[in-house]
């Protein structure tokens, strides 16, 4: 039995156009858009041994009853074309050539060849022209044993709040090459759009495959779930639910080849979830993450360090699965979950935004299947840090995910939270660190607190706390480097000694002792102690934006802050026992189907 995995890709479009060697290596050519070719000049060597269009052996091998791999190409001209794979010894590429041969087509002609066996991990070929050549298309094609297909019907479950623009061009991309393509996917796939902004005209769609479904503004956590709740009750017998932030740039092969992917897979997997990657489109070049982790100190972060896929090395070393790391999950920018995990281990928690992909992951003990050429473009993080959702919402929601998971006992959260606290204090950001005040007193609230519907009006209330951003521009007067923002200056004894024990002028030091400033700072997590160093006012820079924000140094503000946090930290040494317990006491009631139909007032 034969089955199309994966068509190849060509730069197409002003989002691809410049990033062709996500799709091809070598010198760059010519794309013809209007006829979908690509021209490979005389004497030139094109490449596809690249992030989008490798093949990924050695996991379509772990993971289905892959046989062998057939390479369909359509193709005119006089070249040589080469069968190549890679594997990585240490971090060092290692290619073989597995077989090459010479064309001389006149006219547009299919080829087929078939790959022999190998270790390698990434299969790809090269074109080497003696003439001009054109290359029309290609495909791999897998062979397996027979009686191994399953019948795979997927949802799409995206969550947006007036984000038309992203949600428009995606649901026409799906509309136009999934859902009217000649392609299996089409009988097999079914978009639901959460709206929860309610400024999405569900009439626009005239598609029984495209459902707009108007919501209250319920946040991230809400949106999906009423994404889930739609896709297990419609007629069709959904297997799979694919999360998917609205605000992306996707390829609609990348679901395409999932598709594949989870029609093939062996038994033993079927409750495994797919996590695509999320790649920057700052630089569409950069991975930020495909799978991340929890770490011991409660910090999230990727699995592996920032990866750039027009590099050889990057493209392997994502190829690469890290199964041994504890307290793993997937963001919801691209997820699909197995319908049977949800129906066994219920619905997310009503965190609003941020952390309900990581507590959902935890919770279900989730394991993952990644490959390259699935994923999607995503604003970078520190491109959009917003103090409301980082220090407020990411900490309260991890304190939550803590006590409900039962998996994260050893990850220390609240010393992560004392040390942020006094960070950003040390920074002279007051409000950020009355954020994380604030989401330790909801969690100490209960899980009652999170029950209710809640979620936009904490936005709302939290998000004033937000600093104020502005264009640098008006700050036009001071000298400000911005290569400088990142960057964490060494200091003498003297000066540590000084920044502790005076908590950087706030104690045991005159005002007038502090400089005029202002110092410049970075406006995120970054923390550089030596450029925070007694100033009496510090720019805090956002160098992606060219924006900033003043801070004033207010000792009167300390001492309120730091009187609170006495308290509140005492508080929660005191609670914290019996206020995990009743948060587990109450999670099976919030991902319950009945709790969930009434937050979300559809019963």
């Amino acid at each position: 039995m034969y089955l199309k995995l994966q068509n190849l890709l060509f730069p197409t479009g002003d989002k691809f156009e410049t990033q062709w060697k996500l799709f091809y290596r070598g010198e760059r050519m010519r794309y013809d858009a209007e006829h979908h070719i690509l021209c490979i000049p005389k004497y030139r060597v094109a490449d596809f041994m690249s992030y989008l269009n490798a093949f990924s052996l050695h996991k379509w091998e772990k993971y289905t009853n892959l046989q062998a791999v057939k390479l369909h190409l359509l193709i005119q001209g006089s070249c040589l074309v080469r069968l190549v794979g890679y594997t990585l010894d240490v971090h060092s590429p290692v290619k073989q050539v597995l077989f090459e041969q010479n064309y001389c087509l006149n006219e547009c002609a299919e080829i087929v060849l078939d790959y022999p066996e190998t270790e390698a991990a990434l299969l790809a070929f090269e074109i080497e022209t003696d003439s001009d050549c054109k290359l029309f298309g290609g495909w791999y094609e897998g062979e397996f044993l027979e009686n191994t297909r399953k019948n795979v019907n997927l949802s799409i479950a995206t969550t947006t709040f007036k984000k038309e623009e992203f949600i428009q061009s995606n649901l026409q991309l799906l509309q136009k090459e999934l859902l009217d393509s000649d392609d299996e996917i089409k009988d097999h796939l079914w978009i639901h759009v959460i709206d929860n902004g309610r400024t999405l005209k569900p009439e626009q769609w005239n598609s029984d495959k495209i459902t707009v479904h108007p919501n209250k503004n319920v946040g991230g956590a809400g949106g999906f779930t009423r994404g889930m709740i739609e896709s297990m009750e419609q007629p069709e017998n959904i297997t799979h639910v694919l999360l998917m932030d609205d605000d992306v740039i996707i390829l609609s092969e990348s679901i395409r080849r999932m598709y594949y992917l989870l029609r093939m897979l062996k038994p033993e997997f079927d409750e495994y979830f797919v996590s695509g990657a999320m790649l920057c489109y700052e630089e569409m070049n950069i991975q930020h993450e495909d799978v991340g982790f929890v770490h011991s100190n409660g910090s999230y972060g990727p699995q592996k360090d920032l990866l750039d896929h027009t590099l050889l090395k990057d493209i392997l070393e994502c190829d690469q699965e890290w199964l041994d790391r504890q307290h793993m999950y997937a963001g919801w920018w691209f997820c699909c979950i197995p319908m049977q995990m949800i129906q066994k281990n219920g619905l997310p928690l009503p965190l609003f935004i941020r952390g309900d992909d990581v507590e959902f992951s935890l919770r279900n003990q989730a394991k993952f299947i990644t490959m390259n050429g699935i994923c999607i473009w995503h604003m970078g993080f520190t491109y959009k840090f917003n103090a409301y959702m980082e220090l407020y919402q990411v900490h309260r929601n991890s304190l939550i995910l803590q006590a409900t998971s039962g998996v994260c006992q050893n990850v220390d959260f609240m010393n992560r939270m004392t040390k942020l606290f006094r960070a950003r204090i040390l920074s002279l950001d007051y409000n950020g660190a009355e954020l994380i005040l604030d989401a330790i007193e909801d969690f100490l609230k209960g899980p009652e607190f999170i029950m209710q519907d809640l979620g936009e009006q904490i936005m709302r209330e939290k998000s004033k706390k937000n600093e104020k951003m502005v264009d640098l521009r008006e700050f036009s007067d001071l000298d400000i480097d911005l290569d400088e923002v990142y960057q964490d200056p060494p200091r003498n004894f003297l000066r540590k000694w000084l920044y502790r024990i005076t908590y950087n002028g706030h104690r045991f030091c005159s005002e007038s002792r502090l400089k005029e400033g202002p110092g410049i700072v970075a406006y995120d997590w970054f923390y550089s102690p030596e450029h925070n160093f007694w100033f009496k006012k510090l720019l805090a820079v956002n160098p992606h934006l060219k924006t900033g924000s003043m801070r004033v140094f207010n000792k009167e503000k300390y001492r309120e802050l730091r009187d609170r946090s006495k308290l509140l930290f005492g508080r929660y040494q005191k609670e914290r026992v019996t206020i995990e317990q009743k948060y587990r006491d109450k999670k099976d009631e919030m991902t319950s189907i009945s709790f969930w139909k009434n937050y979300l007032a559809t019963k």
